[in-house]
């Protein structure tokens, strides 16, 4: 069963405050699609519970844009947070985590992010907003297919995420 992308989302906040660094909003989106494409490229199973859409800046994770969006291009100063309903009008405020997930093993989990941010932390939000607008990149194919005016809330098809990043043989 795949995660709540605010519990990948917090995650990664975590990571870069224990590097000293702060993420924007469309960095953090990206690294959540490099993560959500990797997972889906080595293993076949989605790390998100939610699809990604193609907007005009790249993938983008609909949940997390509006969970951020209000920090627009400055760093986000906290998590995102989820809204539990229990009765009545009351209702409890939390950030997911991985480890309240019934998900796949958390400590797989913490292990992968971790490689994802070790591998693509230390770009800016621009360059990996870059990397996903490559020719042959799933966005790239979106785009391509609505001639460059990609329609709202188009998602990305998840086989086109895996064929991407699914590891290639290599010829000798």
């Amino acid at each position: 069963m795949p995660y709540d992308a605010k519990a990948i989302a917090n995650y990664l906040l975590d990571m870069a405050e224990a590097a000293g660094q702060a993420l924007t909003p469309m960095k953090l989106q990206k690294l959540v699609y490099f993560a959500h494409g990797w997972h889906l490229g080595l293993t076949g199973e989605p790390l998100l519970d939610e699809q990604v859409q193609a907007w005009s800046f790249g993938p983008v994770v609909r949940s997390l844009y509006d969970a951020f969006r209000e920090f627009g291009a400055d760093p986000i100063p906290r998590k995102a947070l989820i809204f539990e309903p229990l009765g009545g009008l009351k209702v409890r405020v939390k950030a997911p985590s991985l480890a309240e997930s019934v998900s796949v093993d958390k400590d797989l989990a913490e292990l992968f992010l971790t490689r994802i941010w070790e591998v693509y932390g230390g770009y800016s939000a621009s360059q990996l907003s870059n990397m996903t607008h490559a020719p042959g990149t799933p966005w790239d194919r979106v785009s391509k297919h609505y001639g460059g005016n990609i329609p709202k809330h188009t998602t990305i098809p998840q086989e086109w995420i895996r064929e991407y990043f699914q590891p290639q043989e290599k010829s000798a």
